[in-house]
């Protein structure tokens, strides 16, 4: 029991007031005392007070009075009517008009005691109701207003909104969604998603994604194609506040002018590409007549300039040709034929056709194959692209005297295809932009190699469409290694190609 739970005790008779001090202080209650009505509302403007035991019958002011002052001004505290045998009828009607109960002179004062604490802890427990209603208003109100503001910020957004619940009833969409599909009601209505949205892949994918829920933050990007409009869809997953998965939620972007945009670049490039590798190709030709001798006699200065000359029409041919190869691989049409191929032959060929320029550098090119390689299913002239590219640039980036070494592991249903060099490697920050294109890491020691900045992107497209990948590791200074991933062909598909 609190020292702090005060008990008010109004009685127009002494012995009455001094009978309940002696009871309620042991108790651990603080006593106050009043004569009369009146004075118990002094009292309670002085004192703040948690229970009133109250005479019925007193002078100036009676206990009808002080209920009737109390209720208004104190409705929390409980009041307790003090009364005679002869009284109780009255005692009653005092309950009917608020008192929280009453017992009867003579009192004992267990019973006191009893009456007292049962109204304080009523008076506890309406405050915790109390305080639980006024939660619960604030949190309806402040849900109310975060439904408001959501509903706000949806219907404002320029992108498509779509929920749905794990049965793909949609819930809610936003007005650039019924702009964007065309085929959406205008208002938020029920229904299937199926039956709104043309598109199958959109449902499937969210289908799947809702199989594969593992309680993580997992999402899904894809393309759309509704009629002449392209959009890329972002869907994740909603959990609730015990990870279970109560729907999910789809961001339509319109990417329809990106599209446009990509393409005129593409047949921009393309264009310019074809128009300028044929005036290019001529000239580089007349450049190596002349440098053959078969226009006549040169001095040491003029065949120097001509070199010159021919190494840069070069450099804008390898330019050419690799715009080229990077516009057919985003057109799709990169890799034109996969066969059944033993990589070992493309990569003998391609370390014996580079083997010349190595010793030119002085460095030493090595294979290292195991007796059988796994055969994979790609486009030969692609797989020579790739090797061409990454065993070059091994032996641009590496200073005179290194190594660049190719090797190859089978991992079962994958082979690994390295080219490692000692070279002086790439910097931790670059690592992520070397397969950019025309990106070109810069090193005071290779500033005199010409390049693109293509031949990564090339590379990494031509990989991504036979289904494999590449990766990097590198330390600057002390080399780098390229790894390729492809799909091997299993023995029953070999079988299917007539091949054992």
């Amino acid at each position: 029991m609190s020292a702090r739970e005060t008990v008010l005790v109004v009685d127009d008779e002494k012995v009455i007031r001094d009978g309940c001090n002696r009871i309620l202080s042991p108790e651990g209650f603080q006593v106050l005392t009043a004569e009369n009505g009146q004075d118990a509302l002094e009292v309670l403007d002085r004192q703040p007070t948690n229970v009133i035991l109250c005479d019925l019958k007193m002078p100036v002011m009676g206990a009808l009075e002080v209920l009737e002052e109390v209720g208004q001004r104190y409705p929390d505290i409980p009041v307790i009517i003090i009364t005679g045998h002869g009284t109780v009828e009255s005692a009653v009607d005092c309950m009917k008009k608020g008192a929280y109960d009453f017992i009867t002179k003579p009192f004992r004062a267990d019973h006191v005691v009893l009456v007292v604490k049962r109204a304080l802890e009523k008076q506890t427990l309406e405050r915790r109701t109390k305080q639980l209603q006024e939660e619960r208003a604030r949190s309806l109100y402040a849900l109310a207003t975060e439904q408001s503001r959501v509903r706000t910020i949806v219907g404002c957004m320029a992108d498509g909104v779509l929920i749905t619940t794990p049965d793909l009833e949609v819930v809610l969409h936003n007005p650039a969604a019924t702009r964007l599909l065309e085929s959406m009601p205008p208002e938020n209505q029920g229904g299937a998603l199926a039956d709104y949205i043309s598109d199958e892949n959109l449902c499937k994918a969210l289908r799947d994604l809702l199989a594969n829920a593992k309680g993580e933050e997992e999402y899904i990007a894809q393309e759309l194609i509704l009629g002449q409009k392209y959009l890329r869809a972002l869907s994740a997953l909603v959990y609730g506040p015990e990870r279970q998965v109560l729907g999910t939620v789809t961001v339509l972007h319109d990417i329809t002018s990106f599209k446009e945009l990509d393409e005129m670049k593409s047949n921009f490039v393309h264009q310019v590409s074809h128009e300028l590798r044929s005036p290019l190709s001529a000239i580089n030709q007349q450049h190596t007549v002349i440098l053959d001798g078969l226009a006549g006699e040169l001095t040491a200065k003029q065949r120097e300039l001509l070199k010159r000359g021919q190494g840069r029409i070069q450099g804008l041919l390898d330019m050419i040709n690799d715009l080229l190869d990077v516009a057919r691989i985003e057109s799709g049409h990169g890799v034109q034929q996969q066969v059944v191929l033993n990589l070992a032959d493309i990569l003998g060929e391609t370390v014996a056709l580079l083997e010349s320029k190595a010793e030119e550098r002085g460095l030493s090119l090595e294979l290292n194959l195991p007796p059988e390689l796994p055969l994979v299913q790609a486009d030969a002239r692609s797989m020579e692209e790739v090797f061409t590219n990454l065993i070059s640039n091994a032996i641009n980036y590496t200073p005179d005297g290194g190594t660049v070494t190719v090797s190859a592991i089978s991992h079962g249903e994958y082979l690994e295809l390295r080219v490692s060099d000692t070279g002086v490697g790439i910097a931790p920050e670059e690592i992520p932009k070397i397969f950019d294109k025309f990106y070109r890491v810069k090193h005071p020691e290779t500033r005199q190699v010409i390049g693109t900045g293509l031949g990564l992107s090339i590379v990494k497209g031509i990989i991504e469409a036979h289904r494999g990948s590449v990766e990097v590791e590198s330390k600057p200074g002390v080399g780098t290694t390229f790894r390729v991933l492809l799909p091997t062909i299993s023995e029953g598909k070999l079988a299917d190609y007539g091949q054992e």
